[in-house]
């Protein structure tokens, strides 16, 4: 009897030991889970700062190609078709003044 009591106070022994490697892997677990959910935490706040960035220059960039656009579009609709010549000038108005006739004299 007293094997039968020493092998079962080994195996406690032994059970306390991997219980105790247990909790300590429970414990570490634990450490590390709140580690990745501080680094999530991070990555979470970085995507959103990068996709309002993009999002920011997505707007701008549309922008600033639409006024390009029309600018471009402006320029050729005023200069693709030739335009009319200008009417010649009128020739100026001149005015001849006559001489006044010859006075007759009385006489």
């Amino acid at each position: 009897m007293e094997t039968r009591i020493a092998k079962l106070e080994e195996l406690v022994e032994d059970a306390r030991q991997r219980l105790a490697k247990l909790e300590e892997f429970a414990t570490d677990a634990k450490h590390r889970l709140v580690r990745l959910e501080e680094n999530l935490h991070v990555f979470q706040v970085d995507m959103h700062k990068g996709f309002a960035d993009m999002i920011k220059w997505v707007v701008g960039t549309a922008i600033v190609l639409g006024g390009s656009g029309i600018t471009v579009i402006t320029f050729v609709l005023n200069n693709a078709t030739p335009k009319a010549a200008p009417p010649a000038p009128l020739p100026p108005v001149v005015i001849y003044t006559q001489p006044a006739p010859p006075a007759q004299s009385k006489m």
